[in-house]
């Protein structure tokens, strides 16, 4: 079950740093990815990690909490630099897409890189290669990233496609459009199935030790307080979520870790 950090007093204490931050709503959506990454990378003592893209914090902050040695790469560190001080991280600027991490080879014992492959505008593969790079032998990449087969996606697209309509809606379609310049990087480029993102990452020359679908967005809304005050948006939901959990390529997201040899 990827629930069992949520209880315990870590993540707690990040979800009252988030709330007080005004980003309540967002811990809340990313819990349960930020557990079952956690529950994939295991022991923390003395484990080197380089978060690739950290914004807004959370995860960063886990992983400090957790006992791993963190530093980070972002677009735009300078917008959460209290809290990088806070945490004790050294996070550096890099375009991923333009020029190479700003660290040594065989650096790390791992590299995370969550929900961030799919916002790439070019072919990830020069990028994969560079954590190949700055990781030390053995250690470990965690991809995590949207399925392009969740079933919530895909039966929107059918929707749409039966009703003659674009794929995007008007409000998607102009939203992309406006974005200019780095600001493209906010919103996905192309999403993967499972079979791509491991052909991408063997490709990088790592081996593929892990591959699972999570579900971490189908369980958001599913407290039993909820039933009180939406009860048939919770059933519906529950619904889904059966649904996914019994066809595990459909769940909403791909996870893998990748291991460069020793």
């Amino acid at each position: 079950m990827t629930s069992e950090f949520l209880s315990t007093p870590l993540f707690e204490r990040v979800q009252q740093h988030a709330a007080a931050d005004g980003k309540a709503a967002y811990f809340r959506l990313h819990r349960y990815r930020f557990s079952a990454m956690l529950r994939a990378m295991g022991r923390a003592a003395g484990t080197r990690v380089l978060e690739v893209g950290v914004t807004p914090g959370h995860f960063t902050e886990l992983l400090v909490g957790a006992g791993y040695q963190v530093a980070g790469v972002d677009l735009d560190p300078a917008r959460r630099q209290v809290l990088w001080q806070r945490l004790g991280v050294e996070v550096r600027r890099a375009n991923l897409e333009r020029e190479p991490l700003p660290f040594e080879a065989a650096t790390f014992d791992w590299v995370v890189f969550s929900e961030v492959i799919e916002h790439l505008l070019y072919s990830p593969l020069p990028v994969l290669r560079e954590f190949r790079r700055v990781l030390r032998p053995g250690g470990r990449v965690l991809i995590t990233t949207p399925n392009e087969l969740y079933l919530k996606s895909r039966l929107r697209t059918i929707v749409r496609a039966a009703l003659w309509l674009s794929l995007s809606t008007r409000a998607e379609f102009r939203h992309q459009m406006l974005l200019e310049g780095e600001a493209r990087y906010t919103t996905h480029a192309r999403t993967y199935t499972m079979g791509e993102l491991t052909w991408l990452v063997e490709q990088a020359g790592l081996r593929v030790i892990q591959r699972r679908f999570e579900a971490p967005w189908e369980r958001v809304g599913l407290e039993p307080a909820r039933l009180r005050s939406h009860p048939l948006r919770v059933l519906a939901k529950g619904g889904f979520a059966a649904l996914t959990a019994a066809l595990p390529p459909t769940r909403s997201m791909l996870l893998v870790v990748g291991q460069k040899p020793r």
